[in-house]
């Protein structure tokens, strides 16, 4: 870590990761493939996969962080590491405008749940609250909750499509 760190040690719990976000200072998203972290904002919702940055000055105005699988924050190191953090937070804010090209609520809910569920552990997606899906997409959590409701009997017919969305686009 280096001495220009305003934090010496990755961060991990949700409370320590809300609290600097909204400090201002940036970060990067520690982790592997399938973990990620959901940052809600009083009218929306982003997500930023491992290695895009977070905090500065995007996530001031943050009230909720959701981390999914096991994600730290930590410093980044050189100007190279921020660069790449922004390109990476950038393609996860494509990943979400990709669920958002329907006009229809529930496509969108439905494609933005298919790609979680291609993308991160579907029990840890389960448990995500329909709010949190909802301010991803920009739907009303109603709507997540029926599409939740009528697709339980048909998992795997979902991930099946949800392949075929990644392989087409």
């Amino acid at each position: 870590m280096t001495e220009l760190a305003l934090i010496r040690r990755p961060i991990v719990q949700p409370t320590d990761i809300l609290t600097q976000l909204q400090t201002g200072q940036l970060l990067r998203v520690n982790g592997d493939r399938g973990n990620a972290i959901i940052i809600c904002h009083r009218h929306h919702a982003e997500l930023a996969g491992p290695g895009a940055v977070v905090g500065g000055p995007f996530d001031l105005d943050c009230n909720r962080v959701i981390p999914i699988g096991n994600i730290s924050l930590v410093y980044p190191e050189s100007r190279r590491d921020r660069q790449k953090g922004y390109v990476l937070r950038q393609r996860w804010i494509l990943f979400t405008q990709h669920a958002m090209q329907s006009y229809v609520p529930l496509q969108r809910a439905k494609t933005m749940l298919i790609l979680l569920h291609k993308y991160f552990d579907s029990e840890v997606i389960d448990q995500l609250p329909d709010e949190v899906i909802a301010q991803l997409v920009g739907v009303l959590p109603k709507t997540v909750e029926m599409l939740r409701q009528s697709w339980q009997p048909q998992v795997s017919s979902i991930l099946k499509e949800a392949e075929q969305l990644v392989a087409n686009g």
